[in-house]
């Protein structure tokens, strides 16, 4: 247990504030060809009973909860492009799922849509708010316009 506490003071201590790092994403919020890890920035490191945690920013906003060491995975070496690039201070609190749910798609709606049709008009959330449908949407059906390349 000592060495387990030792290892975790030391992984904890190695992270610093604007570092990336990845939170794994569950499988229930993606496909199995979307990403694993959802790239953040350390934007705070919280100090409290002897526990440290850590706030996280993703390109998509600051991530509402706070997250030990134990829950995250170094990316320094990958760190997104896009993410190096956001402000913090223009970002708004988003839960996890949430950000999980924009990454996967790539988008910034996070919507999908159920549609019965090809989704060829603005009746289609996604067409009508200029995004492409993604595999979330209608799954098991073809015939979609509405799905980009």
């Amino acid at each position: 247990m000592k060495l387990y506490q030792d290892s975790i003071i030391n992984e904890t201590e190695k992270l610093n504030l604007n570092d990336c790092v990845g939170v794994k994403i569950n499988t229930v919020d993606r496909t199995n060809t979307d990403a694993k890890l959802l790239p953040c920035l350390i934007i705070e490191k919280i100090e409290k009973d002897e526990k440290i945690t850590f706030k996280l920013a993703c390109q998509y906003g600051k991530l509402e909860n706070t997250y030990s060491v134990e829950h995250l995975i170094d990316l320094k070496m990958a760190c997104p492009k896009e993410l190096k690039q956001i402000i913090i201070d223009d970002l708004k609190d988003i839960t996890f799922i949430e950000a999980c749910k924009l990454y996967a798609r790539a988008s910034t709606t996070g919507k999908t849509c159920d549609c019965k049709g090809k989704c060829a008009t603005k009746q289609c959330s996604c067409k009508k708010m200029g995004v492409y449908c993604s595999t979330k949407c209608h799954s098991k059906r073809g015939g979609c316009t509405n799905m980009g390349e």
